[in-house]
């Protein structure tokens, strides 16, 4: 074959080659974005829906609730500071943690909530104005997103609660924690990586051998050309002697 072809081929086997490793790894790094967007996508999907379904389980168990002194109130003027019915149930029906809030000023203070340190409910503690939900909540919007609670990290979501005119006068909280799912995610994308990995690794291997056949023969002719042209020569002087 014609050194400039052989040439030719082995330059395109190469990129395409480098291309397919360009490729590849473009390929990881997308996928772990991908999984990365869907899983957000799932998660707030799953508090969205769970939040409404909580809200319409507070009014029906409660009434709509009314402000009082430090505290919500229910329908029948009772409080609902300590009762764990409402929160407890979405634990146990939904596999959600929920708090119910009641704003204390520009603050929002828990009443009832399923979160627990040390086997004690965390009644009594304050939003605070630096958590992710506050601004959203004061101004009467939900909130949909990752908050940190005790140290754990939780996808959630604050919808605030509102008397009959529209003013904030609570706040609910559902939340799922995000311990397990990412590390079933982590799980994923270690075995995701070692298979994108061997792909890559495999495919430098297949150009390396590449590179290094093409090389190799083009040596291989090189040395050929050279010995048939001093064949040649050897040839073209016993000729002359001859003659």
């Amino acid at each position: 074959m014609n050194t400039r072809y052989t040439r030719l081929i082995a330059y395109l086997g190469m990129v395409a080659l480098l291309a397919s490793l360009i490729v590849g790894i473009m390929g990881y790094s997308s996928t772990v974005s991908q999984i990365e967007i869907m899983r957000d996508t799932l998660l707030k999907r799953h508090v969205t829906t769970n939040i409404h379904m909580v809200m319409r389980y507070l009014q029906m168990t409660y009434g709509k609730l009314i402000q009082g002194e430090g505290t919500l109130l229910d329908k029948d003027q009772n409080t609902i500071e300590g009762s764990v019915r409402v929160v407890d149930s979405i634990l146990e029906d939904l596999g959600d943690h929920a708090t119910i809030f009641v704003r204390i000023g520009d603050n929002f203070q828990r009443l009832s909530t399923t979160i627990a340190n040390d086997d004690e409910r965390i009644v009594g503690t304050w939003l605070g104005k630096e958590h992710n939900a506050y601004e959203y909540a004061i101004t009467g919007r939900t909130y949909i997103g990752e908050a940190e609670i005790m140290g754990v990290n939780y996808y959630t979501a604050y919808s605030p609660i509102t008397d009959q005119n529209y003013n904030v006068i609570g706040l609910l909280f559902v939340g799922t924690p995000m311990a397990a799912l990412d590390e079933m995610m982590e799980v994923h994308n270690q075995t995701r990586s070692r298979i994108d990995i061997s792909i890559i690794v495999m495919r430098a291997i297949a150009l390396g051998a590449l590179i290094f056949l093409i090389s190799y023969s083009l040596i291989e002719q090189g040395r050929q050309r050279r010995a048939a042209q001093e064949k040649n020569n050897i040839d073209a002087n016993l000729k002359k002697q001859d003659d």
